[in-house]
């Protein structure tokens, strides 16, 4: 009866021995299978995910170039062009993008103020409504103004570099002065007056040719030296008026040869100081001194009263 007493007791207190020496599980580790399947997953969510937003930006851009597409059909593209650039314009002006000031380079007779007016670049004015373009075309029909480069340079400058014409004649049409550039332009607000040094022609469309002839009348400085003026007849060939009265009459081709031929002559035997109503160079390479018609006859009666 003591022994079955006892055998209980061992018996539980070698369980309960067991139950507070037994180790307490550890944390459970997901097998290596496991980890590699979710990796898979988020890459393809992740693929899925940019491909849908490249096909959807596709498709904004085809709806978009379907609708533009109809609207150069229809003709309702250039307004909404026309309705987007206002809009800009409009959002630029408020946001303080204004003309303040107009830059100019190159000028010396054309003034800033004058720039500014011809583009229309009052202070204040939105600096998206300046167009370089137009700006530049409208410059360059001035007068004095040869070439013109224009820019806007953000926030609110416009910068403007020009080439001016320079006096270079004076033409002569009509009884009136005019000073012209290289080209023939005439140069507004110039007096003839203030440029006598400047070479002159006359006669329609002289301004025009103008060059050809100071040119090479300037490889001849002593025959140019006794030139007083150019005349331009019937818009095809020269005659140059000396100061002694004479005429120097120049072909149609070949006048740098002419000139030359003349200059030599000139040089070597002094036939400019010939009292002649005209030199004629009209010929292929000839020279026919022409006497005044009135003089010629008067020595004639002397010759014949000898």
């Amino acid at each position: 009866m003591r022994r079955n007493r006892t055998a209980p007791t061992r018996a539980g207190q070698s369980g309960a021995t067991r139950s507070r020496t037994r180790k307490s599980p550890s944390k459970t580790i997901p097998p290596r299978r496991v980890v590699n399947w979710a990796s898979a997953q988020l890459r393809t969510a992740r693929y899925r995910t940019v491909n849908a937003l490249r096909l959807g930006a596709l498709a904004a851009l085809l709806v978009s170039a379907i609708a533009l597409a109809g609207l150069a059909v229809t003709g309702g593209l250039s307004g909404l062009g026309d309705n987007m650039a206002r809009m800009a314009e409009t959002r630029l002006t408020e946001a303080g993008f204004v003309v303040r000031a107009v830059d100019v380079a190159g000028g010396r007779d054309v003034s800033a103020a004058e720039i500014a007016t011809v583009i229309g670049a009052e202070p204040g004015r939105g600096l998206l409504a300046i167009d370089p373009g137009e700006a530049r075309a409208a410059i360059e029909a001035m007068s004095r103004v040869e070439s013109a480069s224009v820019v806007r340079l953000w926030p609110d400058r416009i910068s403007v570099i020009i080439t001016e014409r320079a006096p270079y004649a004076l033409w002569q049409s009509g009884g009136v002065h005019h000073v012209v550039d290289r080209n023939g332009v005439v140069l507004d607000g110039e007096s003839a007056g203030d440029h006598a040094h400047l070479p002159r022609v006359v006669g329609e469309g002289a301004n025009l040719h103008a060059s050809e002839i100071v040119t090479l009348l300037a490889r001849q400085p002593e025959l140019a030296a006794l030139v007083t003026h150019a005349v331009r007849v019937g818009e095809r060939r020269w005659n140059l008026r000396l100061n002694s009265g004479s005429d120097i009459l120049l072909p149609e081709s070949n006048v740098a040869s002419a000139l030359a031929l003349i200059a030599a002559l000139h040089a070597d035997q002094r036939l400019l100081e010939l009292d002649a109503q005209a030199f004629d160079l009209r010929g292929d390479g000839e020279l026919v001194v022409r006497a005044w018609p009135e003089r010629a006859g008067a020595s004639a009666q002397r010759e014949r009263g000898a």
